[in-house]
């Protein structure tokens, strides 16, 4: 009579249990994912918008001419127009900041700084959100009218 020999490895149900496991695991975390992409999209937007902002204030004071920034195109930069858009699922929202801190929507869709680096078409601070709408979370920059950025904390849309 022979023996029986020992098999090593997976059965069957046993790797589709393992598998059932790891695919209830996935799941789990495919939402986080989703989140952290879209955080890490609104992040990368508001670096974009601040390093726009920031070149083209140099480039103005550098060349001593006006240089504009278009909130909302996509065209090429050249040395005296630079362009910005928000990415997809964000939005960006410009607001005017009274002295008593009241808010008014600003329509206008660009900004000019001068040869000095302040900002010519603004008559006061200018409040830039950039609002992500999946994750429901908004950045906030102030940009002063003598062109100073001031980071606000962020908040909900």
């Amino acid at each position: 009579m022979r023996g029986v020999i020992p098999q090593e490895g997976f059965t069957l149900v046993e790797l589709m249990v393992t598998i059932a496991v790891m695919a209830i695991i996935a799941m789990m975390a495919a939402p986080s994912m989703s989140n952290l992409l879209e955080r890490k999209r609104l992040d990368e937007n508001q670096r974009d918008l601040i390093n726009i902002l920031s070149e083209s204030k140099s480039q103005a004071i550098l060349g001593r001419q006006d240089v504009s920034i278009n909130l909302n195109s996509i065209a090429s930069n050249t040395p005296t127009s630079f362009n910005w858009k928000a990415a997809s699922n964000n939005t960006l929202e410009l607001k005017n900041i009274a002295a008593d801190g009241t808010q008014s929507s600003l329509t206008a869709t660009t900004l000019t700084f001068n040869a000095n680096g302040v900002s010519t078409n603004i008559t006061q601070d200018t409040l830039l959100s950039i609002c992500n709408s999946k994750i429901n979370k908004k950045k906030i920059l102030i940009l002063t009218k003598l062109g100073t950025l001031i980071f606000k904390a962020e908040e909900t849309c």
